[in-house]
């Protein structure tokens, strides 16, 4: 097994840690809005829409404020 190298960088990539920020917060949001689309397409059920409205509305605006 190869030898690790002595110099190491503990605080790590300020660019690389938001990317990392984003995907997490990303992909967070997409399981949100499949979870309660697939619910709604099995029950039906209007309090369900109302989250998918709501989850979508905040997933837009959280997206707005970080590009802006």
């Amino acid at each position: 097994m190869r030898a690790r190298s002595g110099a190491r960088n503990d605080r790590g990539n300020p660019i690389g840690a938001a990317i990392a920020r984003l995907a997490s917060l990303g992909t967070l949001a997409l399981g949100h809005v499949l979870w309660i689309v697939l619910r709604i397409a099995y029950r039906g059920d209007s309090r369900l829409v109302a989250g998918t409205a709501c989850v979508c509305i905040a997933s837009g605006v959280t997206l707005w404020m970080v590009v802006t």
